[in-house]
């Protein structure tokens, strides 16, 4: 079975999820965190532009034609999602960039009065949640309208959006804890913990359900969930997503959240439980990239 689409394009999918997932993180934290939530704030819109920078970066070295990318906006097609997803990516990268200018320092500002610019903070605070859940949902339904039989799951754009939020928190908690420089409190972790947790929760619903529908459908894309489940893709899909990717860090912030861990360890496993999200988060996309194109019509 041909792979068309590789591990270039698996980035691409992660890296626009996680910019998505901390953009949300930021906005939520300034809008309804206030002064208490300004390190979350900060770094998810430190965090946001980078990795879908990095993602649009290798699509065009898959692409091939780098040069030709531009094509992709000399038109709207509003029946493409490819077309409009492009369109949504172009200016969330824009506007993320905006939104860390406006998180930066006073004194690395070289313009801009602080109440107007605190302004549009909370402009874009109040917007960008809207676009950022069309970035993450999007990769879902680029897939879905390949109609191979394991991307014909009609939750599998869901699927993608809750694994962006859970990548995005993490990524945020990533950072937050392991820099000398605006840590973030035991609080504001405590708090992101607790929402990661949440998602992650979700994210395992949503799998089940995918696979119950799945294996209730026709032949074809009861098969191609059989290759996830015991087949070709199952120990990728079990150890690498299910255990390493939701189950260890669920129980790791689980013990967090009810203080199981030593003081001593908090901080280790706290950067360990939210790499081990963004690592099962890659593998999400790996496993339905990767196992979609193996799966065929019969």
């Amino acid at each position: 079975m041909e792979i068309t689409w590789g591990l270039l394009i698996v980035i691409y999918l992660f890296t626009a999820g996680i910019s998505a997932g901390a953009m949300v993180t930021s906005n939520l934290a300034l809008l309804y965190g206030g002064q208490d939530y300004e390190r979350v704030g900060r770094w998810g819109a430190f965090i946001s532009p980078f990795p879908i920078s990095f993602g649009l970066g290798v699509l065009l070295l898959d692409l091939g034609s780098p040069f030709n990318f531009y094509r992709l906006f000399m038109t709207l097609q509003v029946r493409s999602p490819m077309s409009y997803g492009s369109w949504a990516i172009l200016l969330f990268s824009l506007l993320s960039v905006i939104y860390l200018y406006l998180w930066l320092p006073e004194k690395f500002r070289i313009f801009g009065q602080k109440k107007s610019l605190e302004k549009w903070k909370k402009g874009l605070a109040k917007g960008m949640p809207f676009l950022s859940v069309g970035v993450a949902s999007y990769t879902g339904l680029l897939l879905n309208a390949a109609v191979r039989p394991l991307w014909t799951v009609p939750l599998l754009p869901v699927l993608f959006l809750v694994s962006a939020l859970s990548t995005g928190v993490a990524s945020v908690i990533f950072f937050a804890a392991l820099s000398p420089w605006q840590r973030a409190r035991h609080k504001e972790l405590h708090v992101l913990t607790k929402a990661d947790a949440l998602l992650i929760i979700l994210e395992c619903f949503i799998l089940l359900i995918m696979i119950v529908m799945g294996r209730l459908s026709s032949a074809s894309v009861s098969n191609a969930f059989g290759s996830l489940l015991y087949g070709e893709f199952a120990v990728i899909f079990w150890v690498m997503s299910v255990g390493l990717g939701l189950f260890v860090p669920f129980s790791l912030e689980y013990l967090e959240l009810k203080d199981k861990i030593p003081v001593r360890w908090t901080l280790p496993v706290t950067i360990s439980s939210s790499f081990l999200v963004l690592f099962g988060g890659f593998f999400v996309r790996y496993i339905i990239t990767y196992a979609g194109q193996w799966s065929s019509w019969f």
